[in-house]
């Protein structure tokens, strides 16, 4: 009979699908293992199409890296001479090969961050999985559970990933392994920017269930990032059902974890630099004033700067603006969620004999808010009420 782990074995095996990697098994040196996200996620039934694939050989990893590049016409990355680690990209598929650190593959996974990502599928002959710390106990309880404090401290980045794990996986944080990342938070300031950045667009763009909210609270991981402490409470919908709202919490989020100085240290791009800007002066212009104390020219300025991203603002709106303001901002005509001058400007200059120049860019302006709350209804009436604004505004054009 076949015995229940071998069973498993069977199944993670065939889950993973092999025939489908841009490598056959038989290209990989004998004493291999898969390890790390696609075994743990295999076993969750949460695969991807093309997971990426994290192999342990005995020796020699970037050498065999090199030459399995040549035999495949793959890229070869060199991730880490020190450690013997490569990375190797071929048609949206990611393979890292490491040397196996330590005597055997026993100490290699010991050496790792969490149980959850310390179990192997031995590759030689039939497959095999190796769970020598309790790794599938965890999947089982839903925790995350460092192998020690010393492991998260050898690379700090262990330390916010154990949070990212927690948001991905919707799993809960062992007591001791939360007092281990509380206690070394500040060690996060050790890490290259470009791998902190990589880890919180990570968080951003998964699910945040309740518990989240209260483990951030606790944990103030990225606190060294966000001096302006915007409450991270006040994104109350962790659980967002409409299509549009799930596009926008991303963005969301991403304002709640940093500040804008975080993000330009943290190497963000200036256009999502520029978007949080945006979404963080309205949030805090609505907070202070209120969303009805906004005048006519703020309300069409808030639809002009955030027209993109104005599902990112609803999150953080009271309960009785939520709908209105999703049906309105999902209808393309309406004229005041997406402001737009009935005339361009082309047409005005022709019209009016006017010069090209600022001006312009004022009339459109102006016109926009004038459809927007719908103070004529044709082009002949916007037209007319162009006319008007030049009379008005001669003395300064």
């Amino acid at each position: 009979m076949i015995s229940k782990d071998t069973l498993l074995s069977i199944h993670l095996f065939g889950d993973l699908n092999p025939k489908d990697w841009p490598i056959s098994i038989d290209d990989l040196p004998p004493g291999s293992a898969l390890v790390g996200g696609s075994v743990r996620d295999g076993l969750l039934n949460k695969l991807s199409r093309k997971p990426d694939l994290d192999f342990v050989i005995p020796e020699n990893a970037i050498k065999f890296s090199e030459n399995l590049s040549e035999k495949i016409n793959a890229t070869c990355i060199k991730l880490d001479e020190k450690r013997d680690i490569a990375r190797v990209v071929v048609n949206g598929w990611t393979l890292d090969f490491a040397r196996q650190a330590g005597r055997n593959l026993k100490d290699d996974l010991l050496r790792r961050d969490f149980r959850i990502n310390a179990i192997a599928l031995r590759l030689d002959g039939n497959p095999e999985i190796f769970d020598p710390i309790g790794g599938m106990e965890d999947l089982k309880s839903k925790k995350i559970v460092a192998i020690s404090e010393k492991n998260l401290i050898d690379d700090p980045l262990r330390i916010l990933r154990g949070f990212r794990l927690m948001c991905e996986l919707n799993f809960e944080l062992d007591k001791k392994t939360k007092i281990f990342l509380k206690n070394n938070v500040d060690k996060l300031s050790n890490v290259a920017p470009e791998r902190i950045k990589m880890e919180v667009l990570k968080i951003v763009h998964s699910e945040w269930r309740s518990s989240v909210f209260q483990t951030y609270s606790e944990l103030q991981l990225l606190k060294n990032w966000n001096e302006d402490k915007m409450p991270f409470m006040k994104l109350k919908r962790e659980y967002i059902f409409s299509k549009e709202l799930s596009l926008g919490s991303p963005l969301a989020k991403l304002i709640c974890l940093l500040s804008d100085e975080g993000l330009s240290v943290l190497q963000f791009s200036k256009n999502q630099i520029k978007r949080c800007k945006k979404l963080r002066f309205w949030l805090n212009r609505i907070n202070n004033f209120g969303l009805e104390n906004l005048s006519e020219d703020e309300r069409l300025q808030l639809h002009i700067d955030l027209e993109d991203d104005l599902p990112s603002l609803i999150l953080f709106l009271k309960e009785r603006y939520i709908n209105t303001w999703l049906e309105r901002w999902r209808d393309p005509c309406d004229p005041l969620f997406h402001p737009s001058s009935p005339l361009d400007g082309h047409s005005l200059q022709k019209a009016l004999d006017m010069p090209s120049g600022p001006c312009i860019g004022e009339l459109m302006r102006h016109l926009a808010k004038e459809k927007a709350y719908g103070r004529f209804c044709t082009n002949k009436e916007a037209l007319d009420t162009a006319r008007k604004w030049t009379l008005e505004n001669s003395p300064f054009l």
